[in-house]
């Protein structure tokens, strides 16, 4: 199918002057402005939401599988508009276990929800999305936001989007997310980083290679979204990433100093929170709109 919308892009600024993308934000996170509070992770939950309505399966037809969920609202309103809502992750370990990767959402995933929603349209499990215990062909829909790149090394990204692929029915839809360079500065390369983990005998960079950076690890650049997701994937990328950014885009970079939870902008304000710095470079949320092959 041709999609009528873009959706294999660059989170922008831009886009939130879009009547439908900022009616979704509104109807997903209905207690936000979403002219006020601009940020990616909105964004996210929107572009998805757009995306099973275009492609027709907000139905109760559909069976989707959300990997590296976390607690995130997009399960809970998914669970009122289709059939079946499976979230996995590893819940109560790793870094998100004191934030949205609790342990209780395995026993209690109401306790999560920001509104009333449909309890047996929603099933949690503690599962590795790396290896997805799940029949081949057995969803409708597979989704990931943001956390496919924090799975490991390219290899672990790797097998994780081919699960992904695995578990999807032909003709199905996947949506995944995750965070693309924009700017990629000379010194935050692979290269220079393994050069300085040789010049220190191993006591810095220790996992740096000519294939993975020790800084930037969790951001792609567009070529390494096509080699360590798609193409591991199997599915078709329904339109190719447009990587363009508005100017404006560009006024308010975050930047987090090394250490710090506390994000710094040059307006002073979070908001809106779209580019973010780290180390020399900058990256944002990338979609990528998949559909796998009759």
């Amino acid at each position: 199918m041709t999609l009528r919308r873009s959706f294999a892009k660059l989170c922008d600024l831009r886009d939130f002057d879009d009547p439908g993308l900022v009616a979704a934000i509104r109807d997903i996170l209905p207690e936000r402005d979403p002219h006020a509070h601009i940020e990616r992770k909105a964004w996210e939950m929107a572009m998805l939401a757009l995306f099973l309505d275009e492609t027709g399966r907000l139905t109760e037809d559909t069976r989707a599988l959300a990997v590296g969920a976390g607690d995130e609202r997009i399960l809970f309103w998914l669970a009122n508009r289709v059939g079946q809502v499976v979230a996995t992750d590893i819940y109560g370990e790793g870094g998100f276990a004191d934030r949205e990767g609790s342990d209780s959402m395995l026993v209690n995933p109401a306790s999560h929800a920001p509104f009333p929603y449909r309890e047996d349209r929603l099933e949690v499990l503690w599962m590795d999305g790396r290896r997805l215990d799940f029949d081949d062909e057995s969803f409708d829909v597979v989704f990931s936001l943001s956390s496919i790149e924090h799975f490991g090394s390219p290899a672990d990204i790797a097998r994780s989007a081919a699960e992904i692929g695995r578990v999807l029915r032909p003709g199905g839809h996947a949506f995944v997310v995750t965070e693309c360079l924009v700017r990629l500065h000379p010194f935050d390369r692979a290269a220079a980083d393994l050069g300085i983990r040789l010049a220190t005998l191993g006591r810095k960079n220790r996992v740096a290679t000519l294939r993975r950076r020790q800084k930037l690890g969790e951001a792609f650049t567009p070529r390494e979204l096509e080699r360590r997701i798609v193409r591991p994937s199997g599915l078709r990328l329904m339109q190719p990433l447009d990587t363009a950014l508005s100017a404006e885009s560009w006024e308010n970079l975050a930047r987090y100093p090394r250490g710090s939870l506390e994000v710094e902008t040059p307006s002073g304000s979070f908001y809106p929170h779209i580019l973010v710095q780290a180390s020399r470079s900058v990256f944002t949320s990338a979609c990528l709109p998949l559909q796998k092959p009759l």
